[in-house]
């Protein structure tokens, strides 16, 4: 950034004086740091930008966007050997122009080249305008090859016989804004210089070279003083952070195409002059100002009164650096508090304040305060922040030797920023546009902010003392999508409480009667009979009640993923009518080729998920460094983070669900705490996430860097609800296993380890036998369930990712019993939530005398997996985590009994009426996702069906003293008292079922708050 502009128009002050006032609000002060050392360095560790920035260049190895691009059009007798002789000594005085970037031992490193001729082309044609603005483009997107060089290119074209224009491509890694400025100036010089027949123009070498200064950097920050550093930019850049959502015209939806559209922004001479004054009578500066209105008119187009806004430094505060070319650039996050009411006066006092704070600490890179702070996901490149205002110095009318030299615009509109104010100063004006996301804005929302923000001046200058939004200054408001309107009535009021308006418009007697249970369900008054269930406060405890009490009344039994799918009184009463003509539900709403194909074209890999980077290193499988884990909050997830811990020496890079890296760290914590588990949080690194975001909810620059670091990857996460529908499951389940194998295929190919359900074995409506790990169904065989689709189609993309040459481990555990040791278990897992149901109705359903089931110690799973996972001989394998021996119910059974609680035995349909019947009446919550579940069970397989072949597992695990033990009654009885512990079962002397006999109704309860499934 240039410096924001003069403090005083030369009435008050002498030009020195403004020198001096305008570097310290500007932050221009030299740095208290220690000296950089001149160490010769020909190889250094990357600076913090560099760092950040070639992650990023790892994700998107040919995108142009990180290429810095400037062209000038030169008149006059051109002399290309003079400019060929400039161009190298320009070259040669900066090591960063020199410089390439290589990995080593896995960590990125850059390398200074020997000195060499510069990459200079000349296109000997000579063009039209808007062929050689064509040419520029073209050259200007051809990618570089960071590993090669060289990082700057020149290109020259000819307009005419005395006319010319010169590109400069220069990638971002190696400069920066100031940098091409510094370029240009010596580039004129040394080409006078060399016409003029003087030998080098009276430039002093520098001091020292871009790699000094990067590793210097690097050994400053670190330890008690980048401690330091950091406690200003954590307080002040605390979660939640702001963002632009209620000022944009549509949601993020991940990263954006960094494409924008931009429009010219201008104060006239007059208006100018008079900001500068108002400025400096409140000693701020332009730049202040500009910020200040910027800032005033996002808060009244958004009503947002906590804005952060970005805007760039230098960087160069060292005096060995200040001549240097390089990425030194800073970005600074500045963080305002604007409440309504305040005056444009007010405005700028804060953030005059606020930036004179920032700018005391503006020598932390923002990428360290980034990776400190952690903040919550946004999808774009810039976590802390989406919008600027940056202050540029651009080209202007110059002269190269005897050649006249201007600027040439060749139309180049992207930016990194969601929303920025880029402006310079001409003649007296304040000259600049504003650029918008095309992702997020349509054109004339910028048309519209862009003349508001003319008007703002304009109207705050006349009035600064007055409270801004009374000015009225704005033009035309901004438009809002017009609300819903209802189809039918406005609302179905409750009967009871007397006739209905005017504008009720009739409902069918089936959409009564759904309406009237929803009122009952919600406890209110009047339904909207267009309003979403679970918008209106339901959720999928009170859908079970709704449609079990549906059932009664019209005498059809509907799954819970029909409710997901239609989840209006219109769409869900028109599912019962379709169902009462057709006889028979249905599972999930479509037929079985469509749901099919829907799922084959659900089950193709992106063409871009390949890997290209160096093969798995075996030493890396056994001895891992740094591990990349999902699902860590769930009961196999924790469990298997605490093994990986105990097992390995590497540190654990968790994915959480969450907004926020404190809400991240808070959910990880209490899942732990549930679990019973105890591990050394100083080896975990949690990150805040989503399975259902590209790039895993992850910056770019953090998926990146985990692409570059982890050696393998555990994918635990999903979203395991059985009651909703595929079209909810797939983006968590399907979409986030295709993005753990796009980090998985970046940089360095990485082991993944994929926890996947047996589920996705079963054919439908079949008897199926002992299932094979190789097994799979065709996409018309897959069960009837949302959870099971979505798992099949990540299975799908696993098995590709595998052809292309990724190495995926599979792993479809069994029935998940607590630890062997403790008893500890999953209270939420299904078949406790049976047991539970069982003991609530005091009866269990007869599956027949040699029922029996598979049940897995939990502890086993995850040695097992950890085993396997260590074993590079085991890698890309399916194996099956199941108990070899199996477990009888009638054993479950009578350990209950002999623990006091009284189970009869009862047909199976007598038992889910009574199971539905104790949801009814307002019983336990146990009793509710286990009746959801029976009611989702068309086309499902039986009790007891799962029989995994372990045998290839066992094999594997030969030798290593992982042991599965075998669930015997101590181990039941260990179980059944931490259920009781953990609250699912009452103590046997409190339990319903010791109070009354099969058949006898449960005595009334108080209603009780409800909990999600």
């Amino acid at each position: 950034m240039i410096p924001p502009g003069p403090l005083t128009d030369g009435a008050e002050l002498s030009a020195a004086k403004q020198r001096l006032m305008e570097k310290w609000l500007s932050g221009g002060a030299r740095s208290q740091a220690p000296g950089i050392p001149s160490r010769g360095l020909d190889t250094a560790d990357l600076s913090f930008a560099q760092e950040r920035l070639w992650f990023l260049a790892q994700l998107h190895p040919e995108s142009s966007y990180h290429h810095m691009v400037e062209a000038i059009r030169v008149r006059g007798p051109l002399d290309e050997g003079a400019l060929r002789y400039a161009l190298g000594q320009v070259v040669r005085r900066h090591a960063a122009l020199r410089t390439v970037f290589r990995v080593f031992a896995g960590e990125p490193r850059q390398v200074l080249l020997a000195e060499s001729a510069p990459a200079f082309e000349v296109d000997g044609r000579v063009l039209g305008e808007e062929e050689t603005v064509e040419l520029l483009r073209q050259d200007s997107d051809r990618p570089f090859d960071l590993e090669r060089g060289p990082l700057i290119r020149f290109l020259l074209t000819a307009l005419g016989p005395d006319d010319h224009v010169l590109m400069v491509t220069m990638h971002h890694l190696v400069g920066d804004g100031m940098s091409m400025g510094l370029l240009f100036r010596e580039l004129f010089a040394f080409y006078e210089a060399r016409t003029e027949g003087r030998t080098a123009p009276a430039l002093s070498e520098q001091p020292v070279t871009y790699l000094d200064f990067a590793q210097w950097q690097r050994d400053l920050l670190r330890g008690p003083e980048l401690e330091r550093r950091l406690t200003y930019w954590t307080r002040t850049l605390r979660e939640p952070l702001p963002t632009l959502d209620r000022l944009t015209d549509r949601p993020r939806r991940g990263r954006t195409s960094l494409h924008a559209v931009s429009r010219a922004f201008s104060l006239s001479e007059p208006v100018a002059r008079r900001l500068r004054a108002l400025a400096r009578e409140h000693q701020a500066t332009v730049f202040m100002a500009l910020l200040a209105g910027f800032n005033t008119l996002v808060h009244l187009r958004s009503g947002d009164e906590d804005i952060v806004t970005g805007s760039v430094v230098h960087g160069r505060d060292q005096p060995e650096v200040e001549h240097l070319i390089g990425f030194f650039a800073n970005t600074l996050a500045l963080r305002f508090d604007l409440p309504a009411g305040l005056s444009f006066a007010q405005v700028l006092q804060r953030v005059r304040q606020t930036c004179l704070e920032a700018y005391a600490h503006r020598d932390t890179p923002i990428e360290v305060v980034a990776a400190e702070l952690r903040p919550g996901r946004n999808g774009g490149d810039n976590p802390l922040f989406q919008a600027a205002v940056v202050g540029e110095n651009p080209a202007g009318a110059a002269r190269m030797g005897d050649l006249e030299v201007a600027a040439f615009d060749f139309g180049l509109d992207t930016s990194e920023f969601d929303l920025v104010l880029h402006y310079w100063e001409t003649e007296g004006r304040i000259d600049g546009g504003v650029r918008g996301s095309v992702d997020l804005f349509d054109p004339e929302s910028v048309d519209r902010f862009t003349a508001d923000l003319e008007r703002l001046f304009a109207a705050v200058l006349d009035a600064p003392d007055v409270p801004v939004a009374e000015l009225g200054f704005l033009g035309t408001p901004v438009e809002q999508a017009p609300a819903r309107q209802p189809a039918a009535a406005a609302v179905v009021p409750d009967e009871t409480a007397g006739p209905a308006g005017d504008g009720e418009t009739t409902l069918t007697a089936t959409e009564r009667e759904v309406a009237a249970v929803w009122r009952e369900v919600l406890g209110i008054r009047e339904v909207d009979p267009d309003e979403d269930f679970f918008e209106a406060g339901g959720h999928s405890l009170r859908a079970v009640r709704v449609l079990l009490r549906l059932r009664e009344r019209l005498g059809v039994d509907l799954p819970v993923q029909a409710f997901f799918e239609a989840p209006t009184v219109t769409t869900l009463a028109a599912v019962f009518d379709r169902a009462r003509s057709a006889g028979d539900a249905g599972p999930e709403p479509g037929n079985a080729a469509t749901d099919a194909a829907v799922l084959r074209a659900d089950a193709v890999l992106d063409e871009d998920i390949v890997p290209t980077g160096a093969p798995v290193d075996p030493a890396r499988v056994a001895a891992p460094q740094h591990l990349f884990l999902t699902g860590a909050t769930s009961f196999l997830g924790a469990r298997l983070l605490s093994r990986l811990l105990s097992a390995t020496e590497a540190r654990l890079h968790v994915l959480v669900e969450a907004e926020g890296p404190g809400e991240a760290e808070r959910a990880l914590a209490r899942a732990l705490a549930r679990f019973r588990l105890d591990v050394p949080m100083s080896r975990v690194t949690v990150l805040a996430g989503s399975l259902r975001e590209p790039l895993l909810g992850l910056s770019t620059m953090t998926f990146a860097r985990l692409a570059g670091t982890v050696d393998a990857i555990h994918h635990v996460g999903c979203e395991a609800n059985l009651a909703q529908p595929y079209r909810h499951l797939k983006a968590a389940n399907a979409g986030g296993t295709a993005e753990v194998l796009r980090l998985a295929a970046r940089a360095r190919t990485k082991p993944v380890h994929y926890v996947s359900s047996p589920g996705v074995l079963f054919a439908r409506d079949s008897v199926p036998g002992l299932l094979r790990p190789d097994g799979r169904v065709g996409a018309q065989e897959v069960l009837p369930s949302g959870y099971v689709r979505s798992r099949w189609v990540a299975e799908e993309l696993v098995d590709e990712g595998r052809r292309r040459g990724l190495p995926v481990s599979v792993y479809r555990p069994g029935r998940l019993g607590g630890d062997s040791a403790n008893g500890c278990g999953d209270p939420e897992s299904a078949f406790w939530r049976f047991v539970a149901a069982c003991v609530e109705v005091g009866a269990v359903p007869d599956f027949g005398p040699d029922a029996d089931f598979d049940l897995v110690p939990v502890d086993y799973a995850v040695a097992a997996l950890t085993e396997l996972s260590l074993t590079d001989k085991a890698v890309g394998g399916s194996y099956h985590l199941a108990n070899p021996v199996r477990t009888r119910l009638d054993a479950v059974v009578d350990r209950l009994r002999a623990a006091g609680y009284r189970l009869d035995e009862a047909g199976l349909d007598h038992w889910s009426q009574l199971v539905s019947q104790d949801v009814l009446d307002g019983g336990d919550e146990a009793s509710v996702p286990v009746a959801a579940l029976t009611g989702a069970s068309r086309g499902m397989p039986g009790f007891g069906s799962l029989r995994l072949d372990v045998s290839g597992t066992l094999d594997a695990l030969a030798g290593t003293g992982v042991d599965c033990p075998v669930v015997d009654g101590p181990l039941i009885d260990r179980y059944v008292d931490h259920l009781v512990g953990a609250g699912l079962l009452p103590p046997p002397d409190r339990a319903r079922g010791a109070a009354h006999g099969l058949g006898t109704p449960p005595a009334p309860r108080d209603s009780r708050s409800e909990n999600t499934v």
